[in-house]
């Protein structure tokens, strides 16, 4: 952007007093460094992609919880994967408020993501139309360019917290556009994905694994150690099964619904008792919650299907697109975001007779008092 002088789409250098920088009279700049330069060198005010980079850096570094936690603290470790294989793992760790509840290392990790690379603009809007539809065409140069300047997290569950697994779960962090800004492969990452039971999946960037403990409540982050990724861990030995186990009950979950009709199971009205939680609607949606879920039911329309949909969730934001048509959101461009935050890995969606029902998992067992946060 420019500030400070109006000037014609097209640049040209022309002689002016005190400029000893060789051109020749009406000279065209062609390239944008070019433009830059003679601007700047002509007291016009830049800010260009790597300007904006470098605040977002300084302003994610003074807020760093390892800088400024207050009041008693405690320490708590996670790992580092390196996308280049020579490096070793390292470990790392960062400082927490004492009570801190839910999963603190998508906040904690996010300016590690700052930046990275350009974002592959035609790679990026071809995925989005895959997912939006005609929606995705509208997906601009300037929004990849913020969501790599802000940095952005991604987690993805190697191992859910389960009664089996003394409910701890562990979990990679990433580059949530780190495919697109071309980063390289992380073959570990992936090698320690495939021993968990996921085939298939690709990573790309330095990667991160943490662990978290869901109970007692509230959920809170724990120490993962380099010696966590050894062959013969524990959690590692078992991983797989337990995400054998988790599938097979999401899909009896789903074909039970199925089969009693989806909506029907789903108490969304009128009780009288005391106690009852908070539950509510808004224009083309429903919700209620659970002691660890919420659930929103979502009017989809009349013969919309499963191939149709399209569901993206964040901690804060969750997003409900049907044949390209934005049917529910909360968060993103319209704040102020969910009232509290959600695991984006845990949540999932159905869809039975013209009704998309979204499961959320909260991070913790603390009582949403309505769906939206209060601005």
């Amino acid at each position: 952007s420019v500030a400070g002088s109006s000037l014609p789409g097209q640049y040209k250098r022309s002689k002016m007093p005190g400029d000893d920088a060789p051109a020749t009279e009406d000279e065209e700049l062609s390239t944008p460094e070019e433009k830059e330069a003679w601007l700047r060198a002509h007291g016009v005010e830049i800010e260009s992609a790597e300007d904006r980079r470098k605040k977002a850096e300084a302003a994610a570094a003074a807020t760093h919880p390892l800088e400024h936690v207050e009041g008693v603290t405690r320490r708590v470790k996670y790992v580092r994967i390196p996308a280049d294989d020579s490096e070793p793992f390292e470990q790392l760790e960062v400082i927490l408020a004492h009570d801190a509840a839910g999963d603190q290392l998508p906040d904690v990790l996010r300016p590690r993501f700052i930046g990275g690379g350009a974002i592959n603009e035609k790679m990026a809007r071809e995925q989005a139309i895959r997912q939006l539809g005609e929606n995705g065409a509208a997906l601009t140069g300037a929004a990849l360019e913020n969501a790599s300047a802000q940095g952005s997290t991604e987690t993805f569950a190697l191992v859910r917290p389960s009664s089996t697994n003394g409910n701890a779960g562990v979990y990679l962090y990433l580059d949530e556009v780190g495919m697109l800004k071309g980063l390289a492969p992380n073959s570990r990452a992936v090698g320690l994905a495939r021993d968990c039971g996921f085939d298939g999946v690709q990573f790309y960037g330095d990667m991160f694994v943490g662990r978290v403990q869901a109970e007692p409540s509230p959920m809170r982050n724990v120490d993962f150690a380099v010696a966590d990724l050894s062959v013969g861990s524990e959690w590692l030995r078992v991983a797989a099964a337990e995400n054998y186990r988790h599938n097979q009950s999401m899909s009896e979950l789903q074909a039970a619904m199925k089969d009693k009709g989806g909506m029907t199971t789903i108490g969304f009205g009128g009780g009288s008792g005391d106690g009852e939680m908070p539950k509510g609607e808004g224009d083309g949606y429903r919700w209620s919650q659970t002691d660890d879920e919420v659930e929103v039911v979502v009017d989809a329309g009349e013969g919309a299907k499963a191939k149709d949909v399209w569901a993206m969730f964040r901690p804060d934001h969750v997003k409900v697109v049907v044949n390209g048509e934005t049917k529910f959101e909360v968060g993103g461009d319209k704040p102020p975001g969910l009232f509290r935050k959600v695991r984006p890995d845990d949540c999932t969606w159905t869809i039975e007779k013209g009704k998309v029902v979204v499961t959320l998992q909260k991070t913790d067992e603390q009582l949403w008092h309505d769906l939206v946060a209060v601005p």
